[in-house]
């Protein structure tokens, strides 16, 4: 949340764990509702394909052009659009849970994800 505040951006943030079960979400004020059931999708989806959604957006739509194909919005129950990131548990390398970030450009959501995910390794490092 802080990495999207710090950018002005208003999203929601959702965060699963490894069976893509939601153990928490937080929509902002301003975040459209519709941003929570898509970053729960993304969290849930980078989780079962264990890599970033990015990825599966790239796969699914191809070389883009400007950025305003969507047609990996929604496919067969997953969310496929970048915003979607894995936490790793470092000593093992195994996928831990994931974050998903809706509520701005994909990249935008990709880079609040990021931020999210380095946010709870190091607090975990620190327990």
């Amino acid at each position: 949340i802080a990495e999207a505040e710090k950018s002005g951006f208003k999203v929601t943030v959702a965060v699963c764990d490894a069976g893509g079960h939601l153990l928490v979400m937080r929509r902002m004020d301003g975040a459209m509702p519709v941003s929570a059931d898509i970053a729960a999708g993304k969290a849930r989806s980078a989780v079962m394909f264990a890599r970033e959604t990015k990825l599966l957006e790239g796969a699914v739509n191809g070389g883009k052009n400007n950025g305003s194909e969507r047609v990996a919005l929604l496919t067969s129950g997953h969310v496929l659009m970048e915003g979607g990131v894995p936490i790793m548990d470092p000593s093992s390398g195994r996928i831990v849970g994931a974050v998903g970030v809706s509520g701005v450009k994909p990249n935008e959501d990709a880079a609040v994800a990021k931020a999210a995910v380095q946010a709870l390794s190091a607090s975990r490092s620190k327990l």
